[in-house]
């Protein structure tokens, strides 16, 4: 693929986008019936119901796909507004010129030979790209299988024939053609209608980010789903995720190359450098976006978000005729954060009307095989536990119906009625994985039922990814007033930064700090330990040591007796080690409480890291961690410190004094806001450790490297 630095992090306009996803008039260059992708593209096209114009063109041939061909595009009456070019990387140079002057404004490259081959392909891609510009002319890929706009009827795509066609609200972008041709065949076997369908391969010129930017203003999409290699226009694609979460619209992805292996593949298939999971998979937290880890579940929460959106509440409740699928969802459920809420007494009270004897109201609820004679049993079921407050969705396990059993009808348009009526919106699915055959499409139709997903795994996913999003949603759109205070550009003094002069800075900015003393003199060192009360930490200070214990550097718990000694041993460390000082700090010794580490470092695609750990010298060994890109507000971490493991240990945990969350909170948003103030001028700064105890939070060490 293209390198990232030739994709201005900017997104493309909707005036660009529309001439490619929304043209008129299409032509079909390199048409072939020697070609499975040119067969396919032509009878993709005529699926349509609303199909645009498309005119073949083949200079060789007068007819293909029993079709009369044209020789060139500039044959072609009125012209054309997009070029579908299926031609070898050879000639297509010359078929964009042609196109371009019958009009095309807007081109979709098939073939393959491009940057995907390395070098020399990179190369050619470069120069295609440049006679792109130059002809002012958009292009959607290379190496990919095109697009499809299912409400306008253009679908300029050699994606697989069992695409669904009838148009629905939920979009799937993906950088991958042969994958999307799966999901695309996934999608179809469970009933789910797409408003676009629309794969970027190479990114030449469009990204997976554009077009999510793009299609989270269309009125017809109501909820995105995508699959990425890599998040090229890092900036477009966080600008796409507020404009979502504005709007309302689920975004939903499956962002692969989370393993060493995947990584070196995504490089070897792509060109494209896989970032830091952790990084990514915190960042997507952050701005609301569902992560998953198949693309089952990728088709599954996307279609769920799209036609549910936003939840009223984050519990879910389960109805079912087996007890086994009720205990299978209480387990899946606990290992994916599904809320399963108690019911209320009064609930508990309608629902043990309609139970059997042996039956027992609880969350998830075994009807029993009665509800199967007597659908009465589902609709007055979800109407008690519609109102319940904490529930958002009701889930319905039951097998799909097949011809000759007319109970399971009974049981689809029960649910409907009563979902319409509550306004709280029910999901049908069976035990195991079921495709939803005509008749179930006929069924789902005539009683209303609009979700149905093919299995308990993938409801739990589903649910529990939507339940997460709708949670973040409220809070996201609650915190959206309270502004994210950040100081002003802050100047970093010139050359290598010791510990005194990054202490100078963290003062300045507010951070608490153990109270310390640069000293150049065992005197000095004696009198500054003697305005301590108790023994005292002593540092040599130096800018060309950024980790000093490595050096011997540090004598913890000196007595006044020890001191000016302390002091020699230092200096005659740092001499040895070659290592010019700026002197001794002398601060009074501190223990107990809890070590975290607060520490920024840049990431080349998404800015600014904040990190916050437990551990303090042990910070690499526990792995406890959590991290946000910056800027982030006061909820953004206490969101933090709660998701860290180690989060009871400001709690009490043992005896230990609790902590006062709102220092801890102010004296991290201090270290960020100073990291932001320095911004490109740092490559790291890290306070190491962070020391609370009680109210007590001071750091006692800090390091600060100069880009």
């Amino acid at each position: 693929m293209v390198a990232r630095g030739q994709l201005h992090d900017s997104p493309l306009s909707t005036e660009v986008l529309d001439r490619l996803f929304r043209p008129s008039s299409l032509a079909l260059v390199g048409a072939s019936d020697k070609s499975l992708f040119s067969r396919r593209a032509f009878v993709q096209h005529n699926r349509m119901a609303t199909a645009r114009p498309l005119t073949l063109v083949n200079p060789r041939s007068p007819e293909v796909h029993g079709t009369a061909t044209v020789a060139s595009c500039l044959d072609i009456d009125g012209g054309i507004d997009c070029a579908f070019l299926m031609t070898p990387h050879s000639v297509t140079p010359g078929a964009l010129r042609d196109a371009a002057a019958a009009g095309a404004r807007a081109a979709v490259v098939l073939g393959q030979g491009w940057a995907e081959e390395g070098p020399e392909g990179a190369a050619r891609q470069s120069d295609l790209v440049a006679l792109a510009q130059e002809l002012g002319v958009v292009l959607l890929g290379p190496n990919h299988l095109g697009f499809a706009n299912l409400w306008d009827g253009v679908a300029p795509c050699a994606l697989g024939l069992d695409m669904p066609v009838e148009p629905g609200a939920f979009a799937l972008v993906t950088q991958s053609g042969a994958v999307g041709s799966s999901m695309v065949g996934y999608a179809a076997r469970n009933d789910v209608r797409f408003s676009f369908v629309v794969t970027t391969g190479n990114e030449a010129m469009v990204t997976v980010s554009d077009v999510v930017h793009y299609l989270v203003d269309d009125v017809n999409t109501r909820g995105i789903a995508i699959f990425a290699e890599t998040i090229r226009k890092p900036g477009v694609f966080l600008e796409a995720a507020k404009k979502a979460a504005e709007a309302g619209k689920p975004l939903v992805i499956l962002k692969a190359g989370s393993s060493e292996l995947a990584a070196r593949t995504a490089q070897a298939h792509t060109g494209a450098l896989v970032g830091d999971d952790r990084v990514i998979d915190a960042l997507l937290r952050q701005y609301g976006v569902v992560r998953v880890r198949s693309v089952e579940d990728l088709i599954c929460t996307g279609a769920l978000g799209a036609a549910v959106g936003p939840l009223r509440a984050p519990g879910i409740a389960v109805m079912s005729v087996s007890g086994g699928a009720c205990d299978l969802i209480a387990d899946r459920g606990e290992e994916f954060g599904l809320e399963l809420p108690e019911f209320s007494e009064a609930t508990n009270a309608a629902l043990a009307e309609l139970l059997p004897s042996y039956g027992h109201p609880q969350n998830p609820l075994d009807v029993t095989g009665g509800a199967l004679t007597d659908p009465e049993v589902w609709r007055r079921g979800i109407e008690a536990i519609a109102k319940e407050h904490s529930i958002g969705l009701i889930g319905i396990v039951t097998s799909l119906p097949t011809s000759g059993e007319p109970q399971r009808v009974d049981t689809f348009h029960a649910v409907g009625t009563a979902s319409r009526a509550t306004g709280v919106p029910a999901v049908i699915f069976p035990q195991v994985e079921q495709i939803q055959s005509e008749h179930v499409r006929e069924v789902k139709a005539e009683s209303g039922v609009t979700n149905v997903l093919p299995s308990v795994d993938r409801f739990v996913l589903a649910a529990s990814g939507l339940a997460r999003w709708s949670t973040w949603l409220a809070d996201h759109r609650a915190r959206a007033a309270a502004a994210m205070a950040t100081w002003g550009s802050i100047e970093l003094p010139p050359g290598p930064l010791s510990e005194h002069g990054a202490r100078q800075l963290l003062d300045g900015a507010g951070v608490p700090a153990v109270p310390a003393v640069l000293v150049t003199s065992a005197a000095d060192a004696e009198a500054a330990a003697a305005s301590f009360d108790g023994a005292v930490a002593m540092k040599l200070c130096s800018a060309e040591v950024a980790h000093k214990t490595e050096l011997g550097g540090v004598e913890l718990g000196v007595g006044a007796d020890g001191v000016a000694a302390a002091y020699d041993r230092l200096v005659g460390r740092a001499e040895d080690a070659g290592v010019g000082l700026e002197g001794i700090l002398v601060s009074p010794m501190r223990s107990g409480g809890t070590e975290l580490l607060v520490g920024v470092v840049p990431d080349d695609d998404w800015g600014q890291v904040l990190a916050v750990g437990v551990g303090g010298q042990l910070v690499e060994i526990l792995d406890d961690s959590a991290l946000r890109v910056l800027p982030v507000g006061r909820a953004d971490v206490h969101d933090m410190l709660r998701e860290l493991q180690g989060f009871r240990l400001l709690t009490g945990f043992r005896g230990r004094t609790p902590a006062d969350l709102e220092s801890v909170v102010d004296a991290v948003l201090a270290i960020a806001n100073l990291a932001q103030g320095l911004g490109p001028a740092i490559s790291a700064l890290e306070v190491n450790p962070l020391l609370v105890d009680g109210a007590r939070v001071e750091a006692l060490d800090v390091l600060i490297t100069p880009a």
